[in-house]
């Protein structure tokens, strides 16, 4: 009895420590917004980065316009901001989502994406704009608010 409880403590310490060792493994987390219809910004995203921590914003035209010249600023974000980013993360789950969910775009109702990339690879998830992703709910979320925050700055 004593010995299939310690298999399972070993087991779970096993599963707790794989997870976060695939976590630690991510190295960029980016988020996207585009609209086909559009005049002005019409396409903005931002990537974050644990090394260096930071937040590269960027916005753009889909067409070449004076008026709206491509714009890119770079936003400090700290160790712990990385890690509570990386926390929402379920590479798992994330990597079993179909690269294009239902039908982004159609009825110029803009495109989102979130792309994921880490020491093994790169994943890209599009959506429809505004619509919520089955088990990524809080990580789509709050890839929104940073968007919302860091691109009102300029």
């Amino acid at each position: 009895m004593q010995a299939s409880w310690q298999y399972i403590l070993l087991v779970s310490l096993f599963a707790v420590a794989y997870g976060k060792f695939e976590t630690s493994n991510i190295r960029s987390i980016s988020s996207g917004l585009s609209f086909g219809m559009c005049r002005g910004y019409c396409q903005s995203s931002i990537n974050a980065t644990g090394n260096p921590s930071e937040v590269i914003a960027s916005k753009q035209p889909n067409f070449v316009d004076e008026s709206y010249p491509p714009v890119r600023q770079q936003f400090s974000f700290s160790s712990t901001e990385w890690e509570q980013l990386v926390s929402l993360v379920d590479l798992k789950v994330f990597t079993a989502l179909a690269d294009t969910i239902g039908c982004p775009g159609c009825a110029d109702g803009g495109i989102e994406w979130i792309q994921i990339d880490w020491t093994e690879g790169t994943k890209r998830v599009t959506f429809g704009s505004r619509n919520g992703v089955k088990g990524i709910a809080s990580l789509v979320e709050t890839l929104r608010q940073m968007r919302e925050q860091y691109l009102s700055q300029f």
